[in-house]
C-alpha cells in the first residue's frame, strides 16, 4: 500500500478544487502561461509583479 509521506500536491489544483463563487484559471491554462516567461526571470529578485484586482 503507497504511503502519502511524500504527497506534495500542486497549488493551483487545490485553489482549482476550492467550493466557491470564484472561478479561476484551469490550472493546466496557468501553468502553460507561466511557461511562456523567460526562465530568468525567476531568479531575478527585482522582478515585480502587477495584480491588477488588488
Amino acid at each position: 500500500m503507497p504511503t502519502m509521506t511524500n504527497y506534495n500536491p500542486d497549488v493551483l489544483s487545490c485553489l482549482a478544487n476550492l467550493s466557491s463563487d470564484e472561478v479561476f484559471t484551469p490550472p493546466d491554462l496557468a501553468n502553460q502561461m507561466l511557461d511562456l516567461l523567460p526562465a530568468e526571470l525567476w531568479s531575478n529578485p527585482e522582478a515585480r509583479f502587477l495584480d491588477p484586482a488588488c
